[in-house]
């Protein structure tokens, strides 16, 4: 065993050579790294539920949903969870990431093909690996490259297309109307990712992008995330009965995973009371972004097009990224480096994520301290 530990080593010193070494590193200072875009995980009204579910219910149900572990609890927030994504059902999973397996191994075989956006989530790259099929990728919010695609279809089956609905590093929106016009014109099933967007984008329940773009009833499957605006954790997919059901039959993520604790049924509840009963909530990281994203520009920082809470900073270099994140943690802000393979190569960044809880004063005093470190790299 000591041979391959020296060498574990070794690589892990190379990748701290090349500025690419992660450490876990505990919450500090001024949230500026969390995707908690509500401040949703201190909320009153979340904590109550939780303190309510753990007194009269159970705080687990340690089996699979098709044992024992299926509850009550499940079956009325995942009903509660349809109608907030205009869906006919849903399903909870512990984790984003595990819902997107599902997803793509449940209703993709080998003799089809995903066509996947370049920037996709890591999960949604893994589902398909997973899932065995053909696989397509087009550049950046192409449409054209992907009508392209779509144009030519697998000779024994049938064309998926796979998006993120707001990306999470660039904060950019897909256009999702017309993703699934192109499905649509060619017979392809359209699947999104509407992580980030779920809570923060929709004009009416806030239910995310593919509300606020009107397409809840044309992707066959859109996975939300509760870890995120919802301020909880685990995750949940939307869609059709059929889609539900055959996930149920056929998503070993799902079948032989325990099943998520009632508590974050209760949570939920909470959760969705505030998202769909405080819209003013919900548009105000929306308005800090903008005016860091203006302080930011205006100081002469490389920030990306973009929209929503998350507001990144260009600096391309490694350990520059790793040098201008300290400088700002040590003004009292937790803003972290995002590096490759998170990025392409050359591209590293500061990746700031914005709280409705944040106050204008903190925006500015952030931003001061971003360009100061930038400036002085």
């Amino acid at each position: 065993m000591r041979p391959f530990l020296s060498e574990l080593t070794q690589r892990l010193e190379e990748t701290e050579r090349l500025g690419l070494l992660r450490i876990l590193r505990e919450p500090a200072g001024i949230d500026f790294a969390s995707n908690d875009y509500l401040g949703l995980s201190r909320h009153p009204r979340v904590r109550e539920r939780l303190i309510e579910g753990a007194r009269v219910g159970n705080v687990s149900a340690p089996a699979s949903r098709l044992l024992r572990g299926h509850e009550a609890a499940h079956r009325e927030v995942e009903e509660r969870l349809a109608r907030f994504k205009g869906t006919e059902a849903a399903l909870l999973f512990p984790s984003g990431y595990q819902a997107n397996l599902a997803i793509a191994t449940a209703l993709i075989g080998p003799e089809d093909r995903a066509i996947s956006d370049a920037l996709n989530h890591a999960s949604l790259i893994d589902g398909l690996r997973l899932a065995g099929c053909e696989k397509a990728i087009y550049g950046h919010l192409d449409v054209r490259a992907l009508e392209n695609l779509l144009a030519h279809t697998p000779s024994r089956g049938r064309n998926f297309l796979f998006s993120e609905s707001y990306f999470s590093v660039d904060g950019d929106v897909a256009p999702l109307n017309l993703l699934a016009d192109a499905a649509d014109r060619h017979g392809a099933v359209l699947v999104v990712d509407d992580a980030h967007a779920t809570g923060i984008f929709g004009k009416t329940r806030g239910s995310g992008l593919c509300e606020l773009f009107g397409i809840e009833r044309r992707a066959v499957a859109t996975l939300s995330t509760c870890g995120k605006a919802l301020g909880l954790w685990g995750a949940f997919v939307a869609g059709p009965r059929v889609v539900i059901d055959t996930i149920i039959n056929k998503a070993r993520p799902f079948i032989f995973s325990t099943a998520v604790s009632p508590l974050l049924a209760a949570g939920l509840h909470g959760a969705l009371d505030v998202v769909e009963g405080e819209p003013e909530l919900r548009e105000r990281p929306h308005a800090l972004a903008r005016r860091l994203r203006a302080i930011l520009e205006n100081r002469g920082l490389q920030v990306p097009p973009g929209e929503g809470p998350i507001v990144p900073v260009i600096l391309g270099d490694n350990a520059r990224a790793l040098r201008v994140a300290a400088q700002v943690q040590h003004r009292g802000f937790d803003v972290r480096a995002v590096r490759p393979p998170t990025v392409p190569p050359g591209t590293a960044r500061l990746r700031l994520s914005i709280h409705a809880d944040h106050t204008e004063e903190q925006i500015d005093a952030v931003a001061d301290a971003v360009a100061n470190a930038v400036e002085a790299s």
